[in-house]
């Protein structure tokens, strides 16, 4: 039993030393690198939507928002990522976006809002354009392990945390009281004419309105609403004519067309 417990003694002293010779092999965040992903990628289905379509027509730019965070700890220098933009998006730099923030995970921080701010360009009136962003390796970072699976209709499909696209469009959809089919579309189209996306942002802009409501089911017959509409047609078009009268007539969006009132409108 003592030689036992003698052998036991001088294993555990041999190792101890040996422990204490080479060292714990430990993770190192600067060595071997962070991965780096934006955490609402799952959440948003790796896509942002913005719309200028009921936007009053006076808005011009929009900012983008979207969260960018390393896994790990914090860093007492500044980190910069590689945010790549590939080559099949539809926008263009300095045209349909420009970038508002460096990419950089800053000393001490945690995560990096990246700020991008679309242009509200004619093209948008046609139709979304897309811009689509990978967060790539770099000195600072990797992209390794950060994909999840997506299930649609019993498909289910490879995403990756490192990619987001943002889409952008101006277009608006006819609210309930313009919509063709609908009870109160005769009506509205007498006083208003036919439903234009910028006609309604024209319409918005000039009174103020509160898009919210104005989308409702039930605004038509709200407090007697529809009354308004005639003052609004009857407003609108002494605006057109001003307008034409003065050599800068409105036109819709094929830039042909002059925006007109319907036959009721004064």
């Amino acid at each position: 039993m003592k030689k036992l417990l003698f052998y036991l003694c001088a294993t555990a002293t041999v190792l101890l030393g040996a422990c204490k010779k080479d060292g714990l092999t430990t993770y190192d965040d600067q060595t071997s690198k962070n991965s780096i992903y934006f955490p609402d990628a799952k959440t948003t289905n790796n896509q942002i939507f913005v719309s200028f379509g009921y936007a009053k027509s006076n808005v011009k730019d929009s900012i983008v928002k979207i969260l960018v965070r390393p896994i790990g700890a914090t860093m007492d220098h500044d980190r910069p990522y590689n945010l790549s933009i590939a080559d099949s998006s539809t926008m263009k730099a300095g045209i349909d976006y420009e970038m508002v923030s460096p990419h950089i995970i800053k000393a001490g921080r945690v995560a990096d809002t990246l700020k991008i701010k679309l242009l509200r360009t004619n093209t948008l009136r046609s139709g979304a354009l897309y811009l689509y962003m990978d967060l790539k390796p770099n000195d600072n970072f990797t992209n390794d392990y950060l994909s999840y699976n997506s299930t649609t209709n019993g498909v289910t499909t490879t995403k990756y945390y490192t990619r987001m696209a943002i889409k952008a469009d101006d277009i608006a959809g006819a609210p309930p009281f313009w919509l063709s089919g609908s009870s109160y579309y005769s009506y509205t189209v007498g006083y208003l004419g036919a439903f234009s996306t910028l006609k309604f942002q024209l319409l918005v802009t000039m009174y103020n309105l509160n898009v919210e409501e104005l989308v409702q089911p039930n605004w038509f017959l709200n407090n007697g609403n529809y009354r308004r509409i005639s003052g609004w047609a009857d407003g609108l078009k002494a605006y057109l004519n001003r307008m034409a009268n003065a050599g800068t007539p409105i036109y819709e969006a094929d830039g042909i067309t002059p925006m007109a009132m319907g036959p009721n409108a004064k």
